[in-house]
C-alpha cells in the first residue's frame, strides 16, 4: 500500500523556528507548514510586543473583535495557520536562552528584525550556529546585512520606491488634443507587493538550501534585503536605460506596444474585463467577436503601430461592446476565439468562481470553538504536487496553545521553572496590557476611503455554501 499522504509531505520531520512578525516571513513559515513542516511560532503574552496582525491588524468576523480578539484577526490567521505558538519573553536572558536551546532541536529560523536587534539579543547567525552548526537561518530585511542602510527600518509601502517600481506604476491621464498621456504620479502596487516577493523568495532560497545540506551536511545564512527582491522585477525597464538611456513610461493598463491592451468596463457594479490583443491575428478575431469585421480593413488600425495610436478610438469602441455583457460572458466569447482574456473578479467572485472552486484552491479551515471564528476557505497555493502532500494543516495556534509541549516535551524544562515563567507573564495564554482594538463602522470605512464597498447580504453567502 502506498504510504498515508501525511507520510509523503515534501518537509515531514523539518522544524522550523519562526521569530518573524507581521507579514512577509509569517507568510513564508505556514507555506512551510503546508508543506508538512512543524513550524513554532515564537508569541508573546505582552500586548505591546504582540504580532500586530494579532492586535490591531483584523479583519474581524462581522467587523467586530469579540471576547477572543487577539484570536480572531483574518490576517494573522491566513499568515500563521498550521503553526505552534510559544510565548517568551526576549528581552530577559532567560527567553534568549530558550531560544538558543530550541534552536539546537530546529532545522530553520525565520526572522526579520532589523540587525542590530538580534545581534542584541544574541540570536544573530553567529551565535546560533553554535547550537546548531547545520542551521539554515533566514534574516529578512529591509536593506540587507551590510551596506549604509542595513540599520534602516522598513515596510513594504515604504521599500517599493528604493525597488524603483513606483517608476513604472501609474496611470495615463487626459493630456493634450483628447489623447492620453503619462500620468505625473507614481503608483505603490497594492497590497505590501514587497513582502510576496520577499515570502516566495525566501521559500526558493530555503529549498535550495536545505537541498544543499541533504548533500553536504552544511548549513548556511540566507540575508535577504526586500529591496532587492522589488528591483529583480523590473529587469526590462533597467536594460531598457543601461542600453538605451531610456526611461520607461507609466502607463496603467496599456503595453508599450500591443493594441487593443487594456481593461474595460461590463455589465454591473464595478465589473470589467481584461482584453489583450498579441498581433493582426487576434485584432482580426476581436473585430470578428464584437460584430465589426469591417474595422480590420479601416486605415486607422491597419498595424499594431497605427492602433496604438489610436488606442483612444478602440477603447471607445471596444468598451461599447463590452459594457452590454457581464464580464464573464465577454470573456467566454474572447477566450472561445483565443484570444487572451480574464474577468477582472472582486473578492466575492474570487470566493465563488468556479475555477477557483474545481482546482480547491481555497481550503477549509475548522476553527476550535472558543475562538469564535466560523470554518472558511482560506487561500491555498497555485500549484499541486501529484506524488505528494501540500495542505493547510489547521488554523493559526491559540496564543501559547504550545508552551506546555515546546518547554516540557522538547526541552525538558520541569513543572517548578514553568510555573515561574507564567508568573512573570513570560509564557500564558491570554494578553497583558492593553485590549480589544476599535473598530469602525462599515459605512464611516466607506466614506473615508479605507474600502469601496461591502455586501450587506453577505450573510446569506456564507448560509448557502
Amino acid at each position: 500500500m502506498p504510504p498515508a499522504l501525511s507520510e509523503q509531505a515534501p518537509l515531514k520531520n523539518i522544524r522550523v523556528l519562526d521569530l518573524s512578525r507581521v507579514f512577509a516571513m509569517p507568510f513564508a513559515g505556514a507555506n512551510l507548514a503546508d508543506l508538512g513542516a512543524e513550524v513554532i511560532k515564537i508569541d508573546t503574552c505582552q500586548t505591546q510586543f504582540m504580532d500586530t496582525t494579532r492586535t490591531i491588524t483584523g479583519p474581524f468576523p462581522d467587523n467586530e473583535p469579540g471576547e477572543r480578539w487577539w484570536e480572531q484577526g483574518g490576517t494573522f490567521q491566513n499568515l500563521n495557520r498550521g503553526k505552534r505558538s510559544l510565548t517568551l519573553d526576549l528581552r530577559n536572558e532567560e527567553s534568549q536562552q530558550i531560544i538558543k536551546d530550541l534552536v539546537s532541536i530546529c532545522d530553520v529560523v525565520l526572522e526579520n528584525f532589523t540587525p542590530r536587534v538580534m545581534a542584541r539579543f544574541g540570536l544573530d547567525y553567529a551565535s546560533l550556529k553554535a547550537y546548531k552548526p547545520d542551521l539554515i537561518m533566514v534574516s529578512n530585511t529591509g536593506y540587507g546585512h551590510s551596506g549604509p542602510w542595513s540599520n534602516f527600518g522598513a515596510m513594504a509601502s515604504a521599500l517599493e520606491p528604493t525597488h524603483g517600481t513606483g517608476a513604472f506604476m501609474g496611470y495615463m491621464e487626459p493630456g493634450p488634443e483628447g489623447r492620453l498621456v503619462e500620468g505625473d504620479v507614481p503608483n505603490k502596487m497594492g497590497n505590501s507587493y514587497s513582502d510576496f516577493l520577499a515570502s516566495w523568495t525566501a521559500l526558493g532560497a530555503l529549498m535550495a538550501s536545505l537541498l544543499r545540506r541533504s548533500r553536504t551536511g552544511q548549513g548556511q545564512w540566507i540575508d535577504l534585503a526586500m529591496y532587492q527582491t522589488g528591483t529583480s522585477v523590473i529587469g526590462t525597464g533597467l536594460l531598457d536605460f543601461a542600453f538605451n538611456d531610456r526611461r520607461t513610461q507609466r502607463i496603467g493598463n496599456r503595453h508599450p506596444f500591443l493594441s487593443p491592451h487594456g481593461v474595460y468596463r461590463c455589465q454591473g457594479h464595478d465589473q470589467w474585463v481584461a482584453i489583450a490583443a498579441r498581433d493582426d491575428a487576434d485584432w482580426v478575431a476581436i473585430c470578428r467577436a464584437i460584430g465589426q469585421p469591417e474595422l480590420t480593413s479601416d486605415a486607422r488600425f491597419a498595424d499594431p503601430i497605427a492602433r496604438r495610436q489610436h488606442q483612444e478610438t478602440l477603447d471607445e469602441i471596444i468598451s461599447a461592446w463590452t459594457s452590454g455583457q457581464t464580464s464573464y460572458q465577454v470573456t467566454e466569447t474572447l477566450q472561445t476565439a483565443g484570444l487572451p482574456a480574464g474577468a477582472v473578479l472582486t473578492a466575492k467572485q474570487a470566493l465563488t468562481d468556479p475555477q477557483y472552486i474545481e482546482r480547491r484552491f481555497f481550503e477549509t479551515v475548522h476553527n476550535p470553538p472558543e475562538v469564535e471564528l466560523r470554518d472558511k476557505g482560506y487561500v491555498g497555493r497555485g500549484w499541486k504536487f501529484s506524488k505528494s502532500e501540500a495542505r493547510i494543516k489547521g488554523p493559526a495556534p491559540q496564543l501559547g496553545e504550545a508552551n506546555e509541549y515546546v518547554l516540557g516535551e522538547l526541552l525538558g524544562v520541569d513543572q517548578t521553572r514553568m510555573k515561574a515563567f507564567a508568573e512573570d507573564w513570560t509564557i500564558g495564554n491570554l494578553p497583558e496590557g492593553g485590549g480589544a482594538p476599535g473598530s469602525v463602522p462599515l459605512d464611516e470605512q466607506v466614506e473615508i476611503g479605507s474600502i469601496v464597498a461591502y455586501d450587506a447580504d453577505y450573510l446569506n453567502l456564507l448560509q448557502s455554501e
